[in-house]
């Protein structure tokens, strides 16, 4: 008799597989690159008393990249919750979740647990960074990224559910991470490393973007409102993902310009193809999701290669 291969068990994913795919490991250099560029800036702009510390550009990474890891396990149980991402037919990729509570693989309590703990060791690590520090600003900030995170689509606020959540992502890995890691190391804090942090600001947003426009069906029949469902895949792709992708550039001129980066960071514009296949793929592809894969992809380089030049280009300042 010949073995019917439907019948064979489907091999089993390893721990270490489940472990990233839970904590939707593809999307953590948003959260480290930030940090990176913020740690690196005072290089560059050399406030008064500035001397680099290893020690808690460490504890700084490792505090914001453990309230992302906390935020998605978080949102995945709530996102279930909501069968927001039971209804996506792309989940388990860069889209509608990971896809391992809807497949057994999991059990949703697990998530919650995870990310307790998770914003638990977090938090210690902020107390100690506060120590330290003066002020109270790294445990604000810490605090408005853990319960911004959390609340993305827990309830009661559930802010990516009533068109709140692409701000959110602007603020807490943009602009929030940038200005809280520079001040770990700069003891200070300075309009120009705002500036410095709007490029990777439009850039995660972009990402962000890209993937709602993916997600918009089950998002829509989810009752999540993000601002995509809200403007719809057509002006979404074809004006606002065009408009984002012309900020992030443009925002690096500006920085530039002002002194906020080094001039050496203009290199980036390289990656200008990247920008063009997330605008052709949006332009083209917004009424069908399965073929924004490649977008959806592109956004994430696009954003990793911006952020490495921008925190490398500031070590040509070291010695100066």
């Amino acid at each position: 008799m010949t073995p019917n291969p439907a019948a064979r068990p489907q091999a089993q994913p390893s721990g270490l597989t489940v472990l990233l795919r839970a904590t939707r490991a593809p999307f953590w250099p948003v959260s480290v690159i930030p940090v990176l560029i913020g740690s690196t800036l005072p290089i560059w702009l050399r406030p008064a008393g500035f001397v680099w510390h290893t020690g808690l550009f460490v504890l700084t990474l490792l505090a914001v990249l453990l309230i992302h890891i906390a935020s998605n396990l978080a949102n995945e149980y709530h996102d279930h919750e909501s069968a927001a991402d039971g209804k996506s037919a792309h989940r388990g990729g860069l889209s509608g979740g990971s896809g391992l509570i809807q497949t057994g693989a999991l059990p949703p309590r697990v998530f919650l647990t995870g990310a307790v703990v998770c914003y638990a060791v977090a938090a210690c690590i902020g107390i100690a960074l506060e120590v330290v520090l003066p002020g109270n600003l790294v445990l604000v900030l810490g605090a408005i990224g853990a319960l911004g995170g959390y609340f993305y689509t827990a309830p009661p606020l559930r802010l990516a559910y009533r068109g709140l959540g692409e701000v959110t992502v602007a603020l807490l890995f943009g602009v929030f991470p940038v200005v809280g890691a520079y001040f770990v190391q700069a003891r200070t804090i300075s309009w120009q490393a705002v500036l410095a942090s709007l490029p990777i600001t439009f850039a995660v947003v972009l990402v962000l973007w890209v993937n709602e426009i993916a997600d918009a069906e089950s998002d829509a029949a989810a009752g999540k409102l993000t601002l995509v469902t809200r403007l719809g895949t057509r002006l979404a792709g074809r004006v606002v993902a065009v408009k984002l992708a012309v900020f992030v550039f443009a925002s690096l001129f500006v920085a530039v310009f002002t002194g906020s980066l080094v001039p050496l960071t203009l290199l980036s514009v390289l990656a200008f193809g990247l920008a063009r296949t997330i605008v052709v793929d949006c332009w083209t592809h917004h009424a069908h999701p399965a073929k924004l894969a490649e977008a959806q992809r592109a956004a994430l380089k696009l954003h990793l290669t911006l952020g490495i030049v921008i925190a490398l280009s500031a070590l040509v300042a070291i010695g100066n």
